[in-house]
């Protein structure tokens, strides 16, 4: 029984250090732009460090390159009290209270450099372990100090975790903080593990040691996951809005070029390689849409206005389907050479007062447009809506 138990936690922990690794690799971009998203990476990876040197078969290769497990031992050990310093000091910059930064960080070097010291003026040894029987090695004052130093930032994230995700009003910035602090109070338990371990000595202790720091691991990496997965989905949103206003936004702005920023390229080109953020081009194809409209507006006559259609489905937003037609008889009769019309249409070329209803409102004309072959004649014509926008 206590094999199968180790060999599901060695499992879960597996997991979890792979989870928090690609995690971190997915964040990576962001978090160098950030200085907030750069501290929370920087532990989270230093954890990550720690969590790699702890698997066998990492330890083991480690150990063939470096011929000394003891400084293997040693380095896992300072990964993770240097990520648990870094925890402490991104509280202290995103809440604001706590002790000063720089007596925070005078301290914590002391505390690591007591680790080393600890390390370094203890008897000859091979790991810094805590054994089935005998002493902890190096000592229990360099255990002592390691517990402390991770238990009291863990401790302290979970309780700002809980408390800012009570306030929090976002989903995801309460969902992305839950986690966290669920994660560390995983950690948190790994090590009230070890200190419990150290007099009791159970052999069922270790089993479950693991299954708390994969959870951790697997815990924080969802964590960090849920704004790179946000990121994921507004790009594929704006890569998909671009995707359907290009044929109407080409074929506009090479109709009345004088509206256009800058001259359209390769479909591809401007979906998945855009000359700046696509939220930015979004928003530009907008205006120059919407001014090239007031342009073409003077070659479709009143009674060609984009009136309702009565079999839209959209008549109370501002028929897309009559916009679409009317600005397909516009462009031919521009790029035919016909003169403006004295009587000009007021064409409706706005969704919304806000830009997410514009955009829905202009996708929708895009969408029409691209299945549009010629202009809609109302049998009855009517007054026409003022221009919005």
């Amino acid at each position: 029984m206590l094999a199968e138990v180790t060999g599901f936690s060695g499992f879960i922990e597996d997991m979890g250090t792979g989870a928090i690794w690609a995690a971190v690799l997915l964040r990576l971009p962001a978090a160098c732009r950030d200085r907030r998203q750069r501290g929370l990476c920087i532990a989270v990876a230093t954890a990550a460090a720690a969590m790699t040197l702890r698997l066998g078969p990492v330890s083991k290769a480690v150990d063939l390159v470096t011929r000394n497990p003891h400084m293997t031992q040693l380095a896992m050990h300072l990964f993770g009290a240097f990520s648990a310093v870094v925890v402490l000091d991104l509280l202290l910059v995103v809440t604001g209270g706590g002790p000063p930064r720089k007596r925070m960080h005078l301290i914590s070097a002391a505390l690591l450099l007591s680790l080393v010291v600890f390390d370094a003026t203890a008897p000859a040894h091979t790991r810094d372990t805590i054994a089935p029987y005998g002493a902890p090695l190096p000592s229990l004052e360099f255990w002592l100090t390691l517990l402390g130093m991770h238990l009291a930032s863990d401790s302290t994230c979970v309780i700002v975790c809980w408390r800012y995700s009570r306030r929090s009003s976002k989903g995801p910035t309460r969902t992305s903080l839950v986690l966290f602090g669920l994660g560390t109070a995983f950690a948190g338990l790994f090590w009230v593990g070890y200190l419990l371990y150290i007099p009791v000595r159970s052999p069922w202790i270790p089993a479950f040691l693991s299954f708390a720091m994969g959870l951790h691991g697997l815990l924080r990496a969802a964590s960090i996951a849920v704004p790179t997965l946000l990121d994921a989905r507004r790009a594929v949103d704006d890569v998909r809005t671009l995707h359907r206003l290009w044929p109407l936004w080409r074929d506009l702005v090479e109709a009345v070029p004088s509206v256009a920023l800058r001259k359209p390229r390769n479909h591809l080109r401007e979906v998945l390689w855009p000359q700046g953020p696509r939220d930015l081009i979004t928003y530009r194809w907008l205006v120059e849409i919407r001014d090239a409209i007031l342009v073409l507006r003077e070659h479709v006559p009143a009674d060609l206005a984009a009136a309702p259609d009565p079999g839209s489905p959209d008549t109370h937003r501002g028929d897309a389907h009559a916009l679409a037609r009317n600005l397909k008889e516009a462009l031919r009769a521009k790029l035919a050479g016909e003169p403006p019309h004295a009587d000009a249409a007021r064409l409706v070329h706005s969704g919304g007062t806000d830009i997410a209803a514009e955009t829905e409102f202009l996708v929708r004309v895009a969408t029409a447009y691209r299945s549009a072959t010629a202009p809609w004649t109302p049998r009855n014509p009517v007054a026409m809506p003022s221009d919005s926008g």
